[in-house]
Order: C-alpha cells, then structure tokens, then sequence
C-alpha cells in the first residue's frame, strides 16, 4: 500500500485464541531481520514450533495474584467479516502489590518491544539463553526498582505489520492501554529498541535504565555491534 493512499478505518478489538498463532507470526516476521532477534533467538526464531510456545505465551495469565495480561488486536475490517491484522499490542496490569498480595517472581514475564516473554520451554528452540538472560532478566530488575513495589501497568508487546506502519496504528495500540493505565490510576514501564524511544517519549516515559549489548560478545553474534534496550517509566496520571 503506498503511503499516500488513504488508511482504511483501523477497529481495535480484545485478542481471543484463535488471534495468538497469528500475532506470533507477525511478531517473528516484523523482528525477524533484527540483529539482537537473530542473536538472541536464533535461525529457527520463526519456526512452526517457536511460535506456538509464542502463542501460548501470549495466551497465558502472570502467575502474580491480582494480574492480568491483556492483548489486543488492530484490524482491518473486510466485508463478509473477514478480518486483515495489522497489529497487536499485549499489557499486562499488577494492581495488588500496593495490598502485600502480589506473590509473582521476577523473571517470570520480560520485556522489550514483545520480544522479550519467556517462554515456557526456555526462550525458544535455538534461542541464546545467555543472551536473553542477561537482557530480559535484567530489564525485569530495572522494573521492578522504577516501580517501587506498587501497582503498574507494563507495555510487553507492540507490533504492527511493515505494509500499515508510520500509519498511526502504534499509537493507537498504545493510547488504548495507557486510557486503561489511567483509569486504574497505574504508572506504566515498558521495554524499547532504540527505534522506539521518540514515540514512548511522546506519551510521557522517559529513560529508567540503559542497557547496553555488545552483540559480538554472544555466540552468533560475531561481526555485530551494539544494541541498547531501554527500561522506561511513566508515572501515574493523578
């Protein structure tokens, strides 16, 4: 599509079962050129497999009392009621922490920009356990210092397809999470990528924690260089 045709209405709707297979493979296609994806989750990161356990990430509940994950789908509506994804946006909302409830550990959900989640068999058939380690377990750190031990919201997947993207879908993926942050009085952390830090900036998150990745230093990332994931924090909206 090019860029000066007119973008069709874009309806956001709640993620059910049969959405999961399909935003997994969008993810794995969006990332998949990527060097800290191709470092982090190896050659077969798009395989049948690899996105199944994706599709059962996406599907599952935190095991922290009082949480919940949300995911939610943008769509191109067709006639006879097919449906065209064009992106997806997963949050998650820990809102009894405050009450001394919460039981979860850190580590059990990660971030930056859904390519973070662990999945349930490792991180992934070929994935680079190390590497994803050392960035997913160290962001959930970095989190969990930026909230304090009190309730939040936290961004941990923003895709949209390479045909609909600088269309606007991003930000409406994320305004509909952060309206829902707000209402429930929550701050809000996510995970960026270098490329996503002007748009998190827009909507109030600043920088929490730098992290810095010197890709060459991993197995599979020989003649790379560095990434930086970016922990960010929102307050809460009085």
């Amino acid at each position: 599509m090019a860029a000066s045709s007119p973008l069709p209405p874009i309806t956001l709707l709640p993620a059910s079962a049969p959405d999961f297979y399909p935003i997994a493979a969008l993810e794995a296609h969006v990332f998949y050129q990527e060097e800290f994806s191709a470092v982090a989750f190896g050659p077969t990161r798009d395989s049948p497999q690899n996105l199944l356990l994706r599709e059962k990430t996406l599907a599952s509940q935190p095991k922290e009392n009082g949480s919940k994950n949300v995911v939610t789908k943008a769509v191109i509506l067709k006639e006879g009621g097919e449906e065209e994804l064009v992106g997806a946006a997963g949050w998650s909302f820990h809102l009894r922490r405050e009450d001394g409830v919460a039981n979860g550990e850190i580590g059990e959900e990660s971030i930056a920009d859904g390519k973070g989640e662990k999945k349930e068999n490792g991180w992934g058939e070929g994935a680079n356990v190390k590497l994803c380690e050392d960035v997913f377990l160290g962001a959930e750190k970095h989190i969990a210092r930026s909230t304090e031990g009190r309730n939040y919201a936290k961004l941990n997947t923003l895709v949209v397809s390479p045909k609909y993207q600088r269309r606007g879908i991003g930000k409406l993926l994320i305004e509909d999470g952060l309206k829902e942050a707000d209402r429930l009085g929550l701050q809000a952390v996510l995970g960026a990528s270098k490329e996503g830090l002007g748009l998190y900036k827009k909507y109030g998150f600043t920088e929490f924690e730098v992290m810095e990745v010197r890709l060459w230093e991993y197995e599979g990332g020989e003649g790379m260089g560095l990434d930086k994931h970016v922990v960010m924090h929102r307050p809460a909206v009085k």
